[in-house]
């Protein structure tokens, strides 16, 4: 069945998901056991990656999700300015951006929705996953205005204000590009 549901969603997703580089819906599916009321969330995050506040989420079905992306600007408390602290995927040795930049970076948690309520409530255990797209690893962040964030081995990410839904590969070099709607992949196993 998780078989035939993944094949359906390579043949379909890139006709159902969001733009380029926007906020937009995301689908996927996860490999591994998920709890029949298991949920997918997208949480704004502290620079070190602590869950600040969730921002969407989508129950996990079957094994797959449809998840629709905060299109909203994040509050003010959730953004940080860009620098050395910041750890995003493939970004080591920060070398700085194009203008002085504040984010909101999201990252993505699965949970066991216990009371069926359809939320994420005190004491429902987070669980961070890292959803792949090919060999690369989707990345969302909103930036408060357009920028490029550059670091070691090549990195460099073209931002444009606003949400930001990116792959990022770790290579040499690094490739960051516009995500363009391929199944994204999550796998419980590693």
């Amino acid at each position: 069945m998780k078989r035939a549901v993944a094949f359906l969603l390579t043949l379909f997703a890139p006709l159902l998901a969001g733009t380029a580089g926007a906020a937009g819906l995301v689908r996927g599916v996860v490999e591994g056991d998920v709890a029949p009321d298991g949920r997918l969330g997208v949480w704004a995050v502290s620079p070190f990656g602590q869950p600040l506040q969730q921002l969407a989420d989508a129950p996990v079905q079957g094994g797959a999700f449809a998840l629709t992306l905060p299109g909203a600007a994040p509050t003010e408390r959730l953004q940080f300015a860009v620098d050395e602290r910041t750890s995003w995927p493939g970004l080591v040795n920060f070398a700085g951006t194009s203008v002085p930049l504040r984010a909101a970076e999201l990252k993505f948690f699965l949970y066991r929705d216990a009371n069926g309520n359809g939320v994420r409530d005190d004491g429902e255990a987070l669980r961070e996953v890292r959803p792949s797209v090919g060999k690369g690893e989707l990345f969302v962040v909103w930036a408060a205005r357009a920028a490029t964030v550059k670091g070691a081995g090549g990195y460099e990410a073209d931002l444009q204000a606003g949400w930001n839904t990116l792959v990022v590969e770790v290579r040499r070099p690094v490739r960051v590009q516009p995500y363009a709607g391929a199944p994204v992949q999550i796998n419980l196993g590693r």
